[in-house]
C-alpha cells in the first residue's frame, strides 16, 4: 500500500479542482451577496494567515539583522491591520469605507517594496513567480492607495483575482489528472515475463594427438 504523502502527492489535483470550485463560488458569492462586512473580515484573514505564516520561517532562515528587522515590523502592521479589518467587518456595518482601501493599498505597496529591496541588497533570492506577484502588488496597490477604493470596489477586483486563480487552479488540476492517468494506465498494464534465455556452450573439438609413423 502507497504511503500516505504519496497519495496526496497523486491526488492532489483533486484539492486544486475542489480549490478552483470554491475560489469561483467565493467570488461569485462576495460580487452578489450583501456581504460588505465580511469581505472586510475576508481580507483581514488573508493578510493575518499570510503574516503568521511568514514568521518561523523568515526568522529562521534570514541571516540580515537590517531585512529582519524591517520584515517584523511589516508583520506586526499587517498584523494589527488584519485585527482591525476582521474586527470592524464583523462589528460595524458601515465598515471602513475608503480607509480600507487606503490600508489594503499600503499593504500590497509596502510588501512589494520590502520583497525587491531584499533582492536588490543580495539578502534574498527571487524566482519567477515571486517576481510577477511583487510586480503586481505595486501596481495593484498602487492603483488602490491613489483611488481609496472601498469594498464594492475592491469586490470587482476580488472577482477578477479569483476567477483567474481559479484559471491556474483547474488548468493544473487537469495536468495533475493527465498524469494519475498515465500513472494508472501503466499499473494495470500487464507486463511480459522475463524468460531467462539459457545460451548453449559451445564445445570445442578435442585435439587428437598426433599419431607416430614407424
Amino acid at each position: 500500500m502507497a504511503s500516505l504523502r504519496t497519495t496526496i502527492t497523486v491526488y492532489n489535483w483533486v484539492f486544486k479542482l475542489i480549490g478552483a470550485v470554491l475560489l469561483i463560488g467565493l467570488a461569485l458569492v462576495l460580487y452578489f451577496g450583501e456581504t460588505r462586512g465580511l469581505i472586510e473580515a475576508f481580507v483581514g484573514l488573508l493578510i493575518g494567515g499570510y503574516a503568521l505564516m511568514r514568521v518561523i520561517p523568515f526568522l529562521k532562515t534570514q541571516k540580515s539583522g537590517v531585512l529582519r528587522t524591517i520584515n517584523i515590523i511589516e508583520i506586526i502592521a499587517h498584523l494589527a491591520i488584519a485585527g482591525l479589518f476582521i474586527l470592524v467587518g464583523l462589528t460595524r456595518d458601515g465598515g471602513l469605507g475608503a480607509l480600507f482601501g487606503y490600508l489594503l493599498g499600503g499593504v500590497l505597496v509596502g510588501r512589494g517594496m520590502i520583497h525587491f529591496y531584499g533582492v536588490s541588497s543580495g539578502h534574498e533570492k527571487g524566482d519567477h513567480p515571486t517576481y510577477f506577484f511583487h510586480i503586481a502588488a505595486l501596481v495593484i496597490g498602487t492603483i488602490v492607495l491613489i483611488s481609496g477604493y472601498d469594498v464594492e470596489s475592491i469586490i470587482v477586483l476580488m472577482l477578477i483575482l479569483s476567477i483567474g486563480a481559479s484559471l491556474y487552479l483547474g488548468f493544473d488540476a487537469y495536468g495533475g489528472y493527465g498524469q494519475y492517468r498515465r500513472r494508472k494506465q501503466l499499473q494495470d498494464t500487464p507486463q511480459d515475463p522475463v524468460v531467462d534465455t539459457v545460451i548453449p556452450k559451445k564445445e570445442l573439438p578435442t585435439e587428437q594427438p598426433d599419431e607416430i609413423v614407424q
